[in-house]
């Protein structure tokens, strides 16, 4: 963790830069550019080919309302408040102390606008200047998003502004029943489709997946029909344009859970002029708030957790970014299961709050045909992971990611790793501390040295 301090100079101060930032709901890094031999995803294959693509950016939680606090806020979702979902029963809420990106930048000028979901609360950490979330045929119907794209842009002149358009794909029920005027669909053969190596190889699993492709296409076309309303409105030269997920993709050991295939997302982040990069750096999304106003030339509000990526964007392989921190407490106010987790390149350890627990499902993905046919035919075996490893973790979990990426072999006990466990386990505590983890309270009084139960 590194707070960013200032500005970095990478544009004459007196241009006033503003930022374009699309984010879909439960995509994995599944694009051509990302090396996924089927699908089809041409407007963010081309957008790569001028951009800075992350292979290695991680969600810091992996759900919806959770993880859009903390791209918003900048702040770890334990910290921010919003600790799950907001809506309907769930109802958390961010601390109202919290700064925020629409915050931040309405203070200092800039048009704040939110086209589709928003799904995070309340409205004084989120202001807008302008809340277009209600969109004719809803968040799906990307050329209607666009529209509204297009009437922001005719709304706010030369006004610098942050525009923040939340898709719905490609979350369940990936909406492919509906039709959409202006989208020609593309459809995928379940036969076709490769199976993660998660999720057992099943006709039903292939069937969900082929229609999970087939959104993803939907959303690569708004991307593009996005991207366009801002070269209409002639403010390309002086955007940045992310794109991005809130978590990993809807199905068992992908989103809401504290493996690699819940929390891996795409990033790609273009400017104007800029050529194509290939970033290995580990990046999670606490680093987007003080990107997008490192960008914006506005000075991050003190305490934030994380750095700002723009000094890094032109390299590569920058020096000092191999680790990263992940948090997760709450997906549905039902869905409890706390753990909080540090990545590196080889190895990734967990700290698994409340062990004794099942590993909950969200609604959505417990009433799945994945699901119920892992259930229902009692399948040992998701993938290459055991399914009891799925549903049980121990308080601490050591994974090699590199020989074992579904992270099927919990390596804590292992007698060679003791000393590279101890180093990430005291590193974990120290992020803990830092961050002002609520739940440190109650390890302390249960006993940090006591890691069989509880929370510690």
């Amino acid at each position: 963790m590194d707070g960013c301090k200032t500005a970095a100079t990478r544009t004459p101060m007196n241009e006033i830069l503003s930022v374009l930032l699309l984010i879909a709901d439960d995509w994995s890094p599944l694009a051509g550019c990302y090396g996924s031999p089927v699908i089809q995803t041409p407007n963010v294959d081309a957008l790569a080919q001028r951009a800075t693509r992350f292979d290695h950016a991680y969600c810091t939680s992996p759900s919806c309302a959770a993880s859009r606090a903390n791209i918003l806020t900048g702040h770890y979702s334990h910290s921010h408040g919003q600790y799950g979902h907001s809506h309907s029963i769930h109802n958390f809420h961010t601390a109202t102390s919290m700064p925020s990106i629409p915050k931040q930048l309405g203070q200092a000028g800039y048009a704040t606008g939110i086209i589709g979901k928003l799904h995070v609360q309340p409205q004084s950490v989120y202001p807008w200047t302008h809340d277009l979330q209600k969109v004719p045929g809803g968040p799906r119907n990307v050329p209607q998003m666009a529209a509204q794209a297009k009437g922001f842009f005719d709304d706010i002149g030369d006004q610098p502004f942050y525009l923040h358009m939340g898709f719905t794909d490609p979350h369940r029920d990936f909406g492919n029943r509906h039709t959409y005027d202006g989208v020609e669909e593309t459809k995928y053969d379940p036969n076709e489709v490769p199976v993660p190596d998660f999720l057992p190889d099943h006709p039903d699993v292939r069937a969900e997946l082929a229609e999970y492709y087939q959104s993803i296409s939907r959303l690569d076309l708004g991307f593009g029909l996005a991207i366009q309303a801002l070269r209409d409105a002639g403010r390309a030269d002086d955007t940045m344009i992310i794109v991005m997920s809130d978590h990993g993709m809807p199905f068992p050991g992908g989103k809401a859970s504290s493996f690699d295939s819940g929390h891996h997302c795409p990033l790609l982040i273009a400017r104007p002029g800029a050529a194509e990069v290939e970033s290995d750096a580990l990046v999670n999304w606490s680093n987007i708030a003080p990107t997008v106003l490192d960008w914006c030339g506005v000075e991050p509000p003190e305490g934030l957790p994380e750095r700002s990526l723009v000094p890094i964007l032109d390299e590569a392989h920058p020096e000092g970014w191999d680790e990263t921190f992940t948090s997760h407490t709450f997906h549905e106010v039902t869905n409890y299961y706390p753990y909080r987790a540090l990545r590196g390149r080889q190895y990734k350890y967990v700290r698994n709050l409340y062990p004794e627990l099942t590993r909950p499902l969200p609604s959505d993905l417990w009433a799945s045909p994945t699901w119920q046919a892992v259930t229902g035919q009692g399948l040992e075996m998701m993938g290459k992971r055991p399914t009891e490893a799925f549903l049980h973790q121990r308080a601490e979990a050591l994974f090699d990611v590199q020989a074992d990426p579904v992270e099927a072999v919990n390596l804590i006990d292992e007698p060679a790793l003791q000393q590279v466990a101890e180093q990430m386990r005291t590193k974990v505590r120290q992020f803990r501390m830092a961050t002002k983890d609520p739940w440190v309270l109650a390890s302390r009084q249960a006993g940090e040295e006591g890691l069989t139960g509880g929370v510690s």
